[in-house]
């Protein structure tokens, strides 16, 4: 037996209802699937609002043409899906088509099969739940998104190219992000936070002050009890905003926005400032270099000790971050040094810290030479930025 259904309407008036998705991970957290947009783009005013008489005593001012008024952007399309079957094979091929993934497999317990998936949710966020009473193994595609799960019962080993991470318990954890994964599924029911990378890396502008960046978080973190207890009142909160059929807009986007904090809240992460042309597929593990300088800039790191991180030979990491970067694998170490030392400068009060401490801490041990190359990637030196 199966049941399928898929509703969608705009974001203001989204049709999901509280029971799109039933399977909670607490009283009422992951009930459906939900993303908003912070579209939120203003119409520009005229700029030719001098009076005649005005030009007349400012002859050297043009007046321009009042520029063409920006349209908001609309609000991302609310959707709610459903599915339901007994029917193993249906349920699997089902999965495989949501989760665009590759070589599903299910294997049947003896015990009658039950297959419930429910999503509700735009193109920024969005909660789902599911149950599948069979082990089910895969492979997850690349994608830029951002995933979090937790399961109810049941659990999940992830094999990914850097590691391998299993649920446990009730605990939420993240899967990998820019890169595909394989999985290993026994019987469980679980939720899921769906959550475009655009959505999320702004929001995390927010605490790193800089513009939206890709967001590497410690996939083996395990919550402190404190902040999963935060996590789990946060989610209860905003869940019926999330998915419910009436929420405005605005109150939607709200409660999306403090769900991805409470994500923020729940594990560390960094922000990597690697071009937007390192995040595909195809420069996959250029990009994994470049986080690895990223992540263990404070340490005494080699170039052959970042080719070998990302599983490459050093010649051609020199190679592809010429390509790509523009620079030498020591280059890019040093300015990524720099950008640390700037962030620590910015943050302390003058007096409380010396310029040489901050520049021995980031490998810099001639303070000379540390200045120049200071003040030639950000225009000021580094005791300037420190008076601020």
């Amino acid at each position: 037996m199966t049941s399928t259904e898929t509703v969608g309407s705009t974001g203001t008036t989204g049709t999901a209802s509280t029971s799109a998705a039933t399977d909670t991970a607490s009283t009422s957290a992951a009930t459906g699937t939900a993303s908003t947009s912070a579209a939120t783009g203003t119409a520009s005013t005229s700029a030719a609002t001098d009076t005649a008489s005005d030009r007349e005593t400012r002859p050297s001012e043009r007046v321009e043409d009042s520029a063409p008024a920006v349209e908001p952007e609309a609000e991302p399309r609310f959707e709610r899906v459903q599915f339901a079957s007994d029917d193993l094979e249906e349920a699997r091929s089902s999965l495989e088509s949501v989760y665009d993934g590759r070589q599903f497999r299910a294997r049947a317990t003896g015990e009658p099969f039950a297959f419930r998936f429910a999503s509700a949710g735009d193109s920024r966020l969005s909660l789902q739940t599911g149950t599948f009473t069979a082990h089910l193994q895969g492979v997850i595609p690349w994608s830029r998104d951002y995933a979090m799960s937790w399961f109810r019962s049941g659990s999940v080993t992830v094999d990914y190219p850097v590691g391998q991470l299993t649920s446990e318990g009730s605990r939420p954890f993240l899967t990998p992000t820019e890169t595909s994964f394989a999985f290993s599924m026994t019987p469980h029911r679980h939720g899921i936070v769906h959550v475009d990378a655009a959505f999320l890396e702004a929001v995390a502008s927010e605490r790193h002050a800089g513009p939206p960046q890709r967001i590497v978080f410690d996939y083996a973190a395990v919550p402190t009890d404190e902040a999963l207890a935060a996590w789990r009142t946060t989610l209860g909160e905003v869940t019926p905003l999330i998915v419910g059929e009436e929420t405005p807009a605005l109150a939607r986007h709200a409660a999306q926005q403090s769900l991805v904090r409470g994500m923020l809240d729940l594990f560390p992460w960094r922000a990597v400032d690697v071009p937007d042309a390192l995040r595909t597929e195809r420069t996959r593990r250029l990009r994994q270099a470049a986080e690895y300088v990223h992540a263990y800039a404070d340490q005494a790191i080699t170039s052959a000790d970042i080719a070998t991180a990302a599983g490459m030979h050093t010649r051609t990491l020199q190679l592809l971050m010429s390509e790509h970067l523009g620079s030498s694998p020591t280059n890019y170490v040093r300015h990524v040094r720099l950008d640390r030392a700037r962030q620590d400068l910015l943050s302390s009060e003058p007096g409380s810290v010396l310029v040489s401490d901050v520049a021995r801490r980031w490998g810099f041990g001639n303070l000379g030479r540390f200045s120049a190359s200071y003040s030639a990637r950000f225009g000021e030196y580094p005791r300037d930025t420190l008076a601020r």
